[in-house]
């Protein structure tokens, strides 16, 4: 059964329609890509899973429940976690400080410290900079605290958005590398990428959505391919 099983889901801001009866699945254990080009819908339907979009009709179902109205704390407890666009991480806090921040939910103390250390056996660099404030960080290095600490409260399914934006090729292969080690460990994973080769590398599928609408579904070996990448994106 799907983890995530989202059926017609129309939603947008206030009076701004974005959506129109989007249907999507994602099995547990698969990395599933949303592409298509600037304009498509692909981050609304991250936000609208995690109810920052307004969802005007249709379903979200995670697990088998209904989370469409849930609020944002309790998504976090289903175990959804989102990374949203732009690398944010709080400047001023430590590494460690940021991680932490990630399980605030979580009142058992030793749950967040081992929590911490699985974070920092994932991603090595985070252990050395870990006393560094989040502002020091590089790039790649803020990208790493954003996804680790969406990992601190230890969640099912890892929804991220545009996590290859601004970094150099070099850190992008390197990110996704570690996407894909998370995945092997069990992670479910739905990535919205407008690098569409890279992401492609790395996806077991996924959806092309275009107009607010899902154009098509496939393996991300024929969604690469060069006449579904040009009517996509350039007709």
């Amino acid at each position: 059964m799907a983890i995530l099983n989202i059926q017609s889901l129309s939603a947008g801001y206030g009076d701004l329609a974005v959506l129109h009866d989007v249907s999507l699945q994602v099995e547990p254990g698969e990395f599933v890509a949303l592409i298509g080009p600037n304009g498509a819908g692909k981050s609304t339907v991250l936000k609208s899973i995690y109810g920052l979009a307004r969802v005007t009709a249709g379903t979200i179902q995670f697990d088998g429940k209904d989370v469409s109205k849930f609020p944002t704390h309790a998504l976090l407890e289903e175990g959804i976690a989102y990374v949203p666009q732009g690398r944010i991480v709080f400047p001023s806090l430590s590494v460690k400080e940021n991680l932490e921040m990630g399980a605030y939910l979580l009142n058992d103390r030793k749950a967040v410290a081992a929590n911490l250390e699985a974070v920092f056996d994932r991603f090595p660099m985070l252990r050395e900079k870990q006393k560094a404030k989040g502002g020091e960080l590089s790039g790649g290095q803020q990208q790493q605290l954003a996804i680790g600490r969406a990992l601190m409260m230890t969640p099912k399914v890892l929804l991220l958005d545009e996590p290859s934006l601004g970094l150099s090729p070099k850190l992008q292969t390197e990110l996704f590398e570690k996407l894909i080690e998370l995945k092997n460990a069990g992670m479910t994973i739905l990535c919205v990428e407008q690098n569409v080769r890279l992401v492609l590398r790395y996806a077991d599928r996924g959806y092309l959505l275009s107009n607010g609408q899902v154009r098509l579904s496939a393996s991300a070996e024929d969604l690469g391919k060069p006449e579904v990448m040009e009517q996509a994106y350039l007709r």
